[in-house]
């Protein structure tokens, strides 16, 4: 009776890794100091797709060319940044009222969507949920107590 248990637990093991490579995800979490104390209420950035933003690099803009994904924004509100990457990508954002209100300035460069969103939030708490494809890939961006 152990041996088939042992068996089973083995076997259940082995698929659970099986099923986790063929998602394909990486799962992540990052903590950060620098963020200021939780909101406990949370917005979904996915909600209402806004008009993508095409401009010159010296104003609010998100360019894709061939070297890559170009970010560049001035005093810019958090959440519609991140709003106007979902409208490009489908990657969906979670954030608090408070972190989406606040104002950033970013000019970002870089090969690929996930290293240019990984270089706008990385002075922030996240779990990250990435796949091979943007629109099944999710973020949450939370706020945590500075370390003492």
């Amino acid at each position: 009776m152990k041996t088939k248990k042992l068996f089973l637990c083995i076997v259940m093991v082995v698929v659970a890794l099986a099923l986790f490579e063929y998602a394909n995800a990486e799962l992540e979490f990052r903590s950060n100091s620098k963020v200021s104390l939780p909101d406990r209420t949370s917005v979904d950035v996915d909600s209402e797709p806004s008009t993508p933003i095409y401009q010159s690099p010296q104003k609010n803009s998100i360019n894709s060319t061939p070297k890559g994904i170009q970010l560049h924004f001035r005093d810019y509100p958090l959440g519609e940044i991140l709003k106007n990457i979902h409208d490009e990508t489908g990657i969906r954002f979670n954030l608090s009222p408070q972190m989406a209100n606040k104002t950033i300035s970013v000019d970002i460069e870089a090969k690929h969507w996930k290293n240019s969103v990984r270089k706008l939030i990385e002075d922030y708490s996240r779990v990250e949920v990435w796949t091979n494809q943007p629109k099944t890939s999710q973020i949450w961006l939370v706020e945590s107590n500075p370390y003492n």
